[in-house]
């Protein structure tokens, strides 16, 4: 009988990507032996992974999206732990290079996509989602199925922030994109609250060598080094973190797991079009502040609108208790719907 690997807590990622490749193994009808031969690796280390007992490395995920016939993207363990500044934040830096837009209205939040290529994948899954909210006992896996098998077509010249700099087929595409952000993010973020270098390494308790590394794209901070740049900066802890989506694609899968953790569904709006909508969550106000900040910021020189925003967003903190008792108040903590929905 297969048991759990008693070393490692139950919510671990291991144990997500474990569960999810036992689900599709036995979706697809195949033994751990078929899953090893077709992916190219020892059966002993397909049930390795199955135990939780290891994470697949990078060169096996291919192999075992291959096997199980799903996209790669569908392995890669989401941060189910990601708290609401960083599920935000993630959102904004998404929505930034794959065009979306952040609106609201009466009832809730949403971001809603400008390119056809999530135009026409939201809708896909718009439909997808509403045929298992009709029975989930009896298509949640067919529905978690459409997500792990979802790709689409696009074309590069959309996505000038992605391409043609950074290529998601190349390995240290990823790297060099966090990096170089970071890099540019703690620059920026610098030069708003007036610090010099030498200021800010000492104010952090960083060599003058280590924060020119920092901000030259050499070296990325470790978390300790991390939380005190954020606190000599006067920044939430998710302010200079940055991410990779990749590809449309493989930002299409971020975005179920975005959803998945903010409790976003998707829906077609008759008149808006395919969007993404909250379910009354600090996600739902961190959207609506977004949005009337956009608003105002509306008309400002470019120079100072960006140097608004920067600091806005670095400085908005989803679990501040005035941010909460703000959005309380104004109607935007009514969690009672989430309970009648699945989770997208």
């Amino acid at each position: 009988m297969e048991m759990r690997n008693p070393l490692l807590p139950r919510e671990r990622k291991e144990y997500r990507l474990a569960e999810k490749l036992r689900r599709l193994r036995s979706l697809r009808g195949f033994t751990q032996r078929e899953v090893a031969q077709a992916a190219g690796i020892d059966e002993s280390t397909v049930r390795n992974y199955e135990l939780a007992r290891r994470m697949p490395k990078p060169e096996h995920i291919r192999g075992l999206a291959a096997a199980l016939e799903v996209m790669p993207e569908a392995l890669i363990p989401f941060d189910d732990a990601a708290d609401h500044n960083e599920l935000f934040r993630m959102t904004v830096e998404l929505a930034d290079a794959y065009g979306f837009e952040f609106g609201y209205n009466d009832d809730f939040a949403y971001i809603a996509p400008t390119r056809d290529f999530f135009i026409q994948g939201i809708g896909r899954w718009t439909k997808a989602y509403a045929a298992m909210c009709k029975n989930e006992e009896a298509f949640r896996d067919d529905y978690e199925l459409w997500k792990d098998e979802f790709h689409d077509h696009f074309s590069k010249r959309d996505y000038p922030a992605v391409y043609p700099d950074y290529d998601p087929m190349k390995p240290d595409s990823g790297q060099r994109w966090i990096s170089e952000r970071f890099a540019a993010a703690l620059k920026d973020m610098r030069r708003i609250r007036n610090l010099n270098q030498e200021e800010l390494a000492e104010k952090a308790g960083l060599s003058l060598f280590t924060l020119r590394s920092y901000e030259q794209g050499k070296r990325m901070p470790r978390a300790k080094q991390m939380e005190a740049l954020c606190e000599a900066l006067g920044v939430t802890s998710t302010a200079l973190a940055r991410h990779y989506f990749g590809s449309p694609n493989q930002a299409m899968h971020y975005l179920f797991a975005i959803a998945g953790a903010a409790n976003l569904t998707p829906e077609n709006d008759q008149n808006a079009g395919p969007r993404l909508r909250t379910q009354g969550n600090m996600i739902e106000w961190a959207f609506v502040c977004f949005t009337d900040k956009l608003e105002e910021l509306k008309g400002k020189p470019a120079t100072e609108r960006h140097d608004e925003l920067t600091h806005w967003l670095a400085t908005f903190d989803c679990a501040d208790d005035d941010t909460m008792r703000v959005a309380r108040a104004a109607g935007r903590l009514n969690v009672g719907c989430t309970n009648q929905l699945p989770k997208a």
